[in-house]
């Protein structure tokens, strides 16, 4: 896949942004995140790999935090996993996901953004899960 250059990966990052709005919107509607999680899912399934695999991570933990299971993350890392998710999903892409081998590349690079950003939470949900 061709990597994406600085100011590529700056306009995605800035559309990104454009999403939080939206993403807190989400977060206050349990149904309409069941939805989009789902969307989400099943674009990330056609795509499958590391992205799939991200993205169901992604999933499980803001069910697990949304229900009420989960504790460990703050509202705003909250919105910032459901702005990368609608970045995902959204049609309007910095690289628009129809064209061959490069159209995911902005949005493999905002999912691989945000787990970075969120690394050391994601350690300790995933110690969570497996119960320890």
């Amino acid at each position: 896949m061709k990597p994406m250059t600085p100011a590529m990966l700056l306009r995605a990052l800035t559309m990104f942004r454009g999403f939080t709005q939206t993403a807190a919107e989400y977060l206050r509607d349990k149904e309409r995140l069941r939805h989009l999680l789902a969307a989400a899912v099943s674009i990330a399934q056609g795509r499958g790999g590391k992205l799939l695999n991200d993205l169901q991570l992604l999933v499980r933990l803001l069910k697990a935090s949304v229900s009420g299971a989960y504790t460990g993350f703050s509202v705003h890392k909250l919105v910032t996993i459901v702005a990368a998710i609608l970045y995902l999903i959204s049609p309007l892409d910095v690289i628009p996901d129809f064209i061959p081998v490069v159209g995911y590349a902005d949005d493999a690079a905002v999912i691989a953004w945000v787990l970075n950003s969120i690394a050391e939470e994601l350690k300790d949900f995933k110690n969570w899960e497996q119960g320890t």
